[in-house]
């Protein structure tokens, strides 16, 4: 994402193992706009595909020929002075971005503040993210903090010590807390593989217990806290957005501060497009963007998920919090506790057979005679995504969101508040379900997550 914007490229290919089992590779294409392609240009490449499907040259003759060295698995085509420079001049717009807030002048202030900073355990997940995530924190001036688990921060195909190298999977973070425990550490962040995600866990200093932050809670954090740093002071309006299936919390937050928010489909396509939109022809500051699968876009560094200045910005926040004599898990309460209550309930079903989606959601779309309830709970408005696309609650009945056939998606709202959204996956054999409902501000946790049980 950044490359190719920095090296004015017509395109961008990443081959990355993300987050997939060790089987798989992941691949990603991004357009001249350092954004990852979404249409038109899907179906323009796919039409290019379709008119050149013989090979124009014998690829694996040329590698093979290029093969000089059996150590060098890019056959001589790596160009590591550029990628030096490259990385240089990324960690360079981090520092001139305005992310770097400073609180590393914190550490100073220790013998008269009186609170004990946090201590970070980091993990890389068997990926690439070890030496930029030290250098980052180089950067906020917090490397003293950061401690690395020794048996994860290398490169490994294998991916020997998770079952799945996806830190939102249960267990992936078993081996960071272990770490963090014998080294005191207040707080583990892990990133995949590849880097571009950002997870959270937090030990309680009287329990001892762990708290793994949602994706939801983590993007309400660092929206809040780059409002607040930065967006207070914009020169230019401020504008956020998410995925439509993450939490409803951060928009409320735009509601009360008043800045602009939007939802955007699901993936960072549409995400990391629409904040450059925003930047580039509609004169906001286009300041965070991110979705529930903990992708977070902080700043306009890249127009897309980034692990690494994400990384960086929570260490500040967290650094800030700790000298305000709060743990992130305090924090994020008092959040709830200002703007209200938001308790969600996502989850998936394993769906080999993409026709058994297709036919759920046909049953709820019931031949466009939509439900007006489900059980004693009154249905406030209903959108469907899949063409031609309906919106109960816009003037012209049409969603302002793009729909798709190969991503249909059905949210349903209803008069409480909570909010339903179903989808199969577009990238793995899932059918995914988010359910969130939002208390008033002063209604207890217990009050809410009660109901949306009862509604579950």
């Amino acid at each position: 994402a950044f490359s190719t914007r920095h090296l004015n490229a017509q395109a961008g290919i990443m081959i990355t193992a993300s987050h997939n089992p060790k089987t798989d590779a992941g691949y990603k294409l991004y357009w001249n706009d350092g954004c990852q392609i979404r249409p038109p240009m899907d179906e323009g490449i796919q039409s290019c595909i379709l008119q050149n499907l013989q090979p124009w040259m014998d690829y694996g003759k040329l590698l093979s020929s290029l093969q000089t060295d059996s150590m060098d698995v890019c056959c001589g085509l790596s160009h590591p002075q550029l990628t030096r420079e490259v990385t240089r001049e990324y960690f360079h717009a981090i520092q001139k971005s305005g992310l770097v807030t400073g609180q590393a002048s914190l550490l100073l202030l220790l013998q008269t503040q009186h609170f004990t900073p946090p201590k970070f355990a980091y993990t890389a997940m068997h990926g690439v993210g070890r030496e930029v995530a030290a250098k980052v924190f180089e950067i906020f001036g917090l490397l003293p903090q950061f401690h690395s688990v020794p048996s994860q921060e290398l490169p490994n195909p294998e991916f020997p010590t998770v079952k799945f190298p996806n830190p939102e999977e249960s267990g992936a973070l078993d081996l960071a807390m272990e770490f963090a425990e014998q080294h005191d550490c207040h707080i583990v962040l892990a990133n995949d593989p590849d880097a571009d995600r950002l997870a959270v866990a937090e030990r309680n200093p009287t329990t001892g217990e762990w708290t793994v932050f949602k994706g939801d809670e983590i993007g309400t954090m660092l929206g809040y806290w780059l409002w607040q740093q930065i967006g207070t002071s914009s020169e230019k309006p401020v504008a956020m957005c998410a995925s439509t299936v993450s939490s409803n919390m951060l928009a409320e937050i735009a509601r009360v501060c008043n800045f602009h928010f939007e939802e955007t489909l699901t993936g960072f396509k549409w995400i990391g497009s629409r904040a450059q939109q925003m930047a580039k022809e509609e004169g906001y500051n286009s300041l965070f963007c991110y979705e529930e699968a903990i992708g977070f876009c902080c700043g306009n560094v890249v127009y897309d998920k980034d692990g690494i200045s994400a990384l960086g910005v929570l260490a500040e926040l967290a650094m800030y919090t700790y000298s305000q004599h709060k743990t992130l898990a305090q924090h994020m309460q008092s959040l709830y506790e200002k703007f209200g209550e938001f308790v969600s309930h996502n989850g998936y079903f394993l769906c080999y057979d993409s026709s058994t989606v297709n036919k759920i959601l046909d049953d709820m779309k019931n031949d466009g005679a939509y439900m007006d309830s489900v059980g004693p709970y009154e249905v406030e408005s209903i959108r469907d995504l899949s063409p031609p696309g309906y919106d109960s609650s816009t003037v012209d009945k049409r969603p302002t969101l793009p729909t798709s056939s190969s991503s249909p998606m059905i949210t349903i709202r209803f008069q409480n508040g909570c909010v339903a959204q179903f989808r199969g996956s577009g990238t793995e054999p899932k059918f995914k379900y988010y359910l969130e409902l939002k208390g008033r501000p002063g209604v207890a946790r217990s009050v809410v997550t009660k109901e949306l049980e009862t509604m579950s």
